[in-house]
């Protein structure tokens, strides 16, 4: 088997098949499709090129076979983290997937930032949900996603977030 890198990873040739056939059009989630309570293949498609330039996202059983390659444990490491709320993954046809913007990209260790902006969002927040918070523009932070600007400005995306945690009573999440 060969190495995997953790960059702009997107698995299994029917995922990259979808992307490269002519019907396939990057941009054409249209705004709130992303935090639909049952995603569409456009919004996966949507949430994968959100992630991309952050390192992408992996399906749990090559991240944790990316783990375990770089001495940072495995598949059982990678379970707890998640339960721990260290990670998130969200769910798309009875596969795990994990936004590789949680780990840093030299040696996968758990980023810090991700974790400090998941401690000032709502509770209820998990999974495809909190996968689109990340993904979605926020005009706080001038259009862009918050997982784009986690690392240029880190103090916006923690008021965006903090922001949204007062507003869960209201049910304006994705604003």
């Amino acid at each position: 088997m060969t190495a995997v890198q953790p960059t702009r990873f997107v698995h299994g040739p029917s995922l990259v098949a979808v992307m490269r056939a002519p019907a396939y059009k990057p941009d054409a989630a249209k705004p709130g499709e992303l935090a639909k309570a049952e995603p569409s293949t456009r919004a996966f498609l949507g949430l994968l090129k959100a992630f991309r330039a952050t390192g992408g996202a992996a399906p749990g059983d090559v991240l944790g076979d990316m783990l375990q390659g770089h001495q940072c444990g495995g598949l059982v490491t990678l379970a707890r983290s998640i339960v721990a709320r260290r990670v998130f993954a969200f769910d798309w046809r009875g596969g795990l997937w994990v936004p590789m913007f949680q780990f840093e990209p030299d040696d996968l260790s758990l980023a810090v930032a991700p974790q400090e902006v998941r401690a000032e969002l709502p509770a209820i927040l998990h999974g495809w949900a909190l996968a689109c918070w990340f993904a979605q523009p926020h005009a706080a932070l001038r259009g862009q996603a918050p997982v784009d600007m986690l690392r240029c400005d880190l103090p916006a995306v923690l008021e965006v977030a903090r922001g949204a945690r007062l507003r869960q009573a209201g049910g304006a999440m994705f604003g």
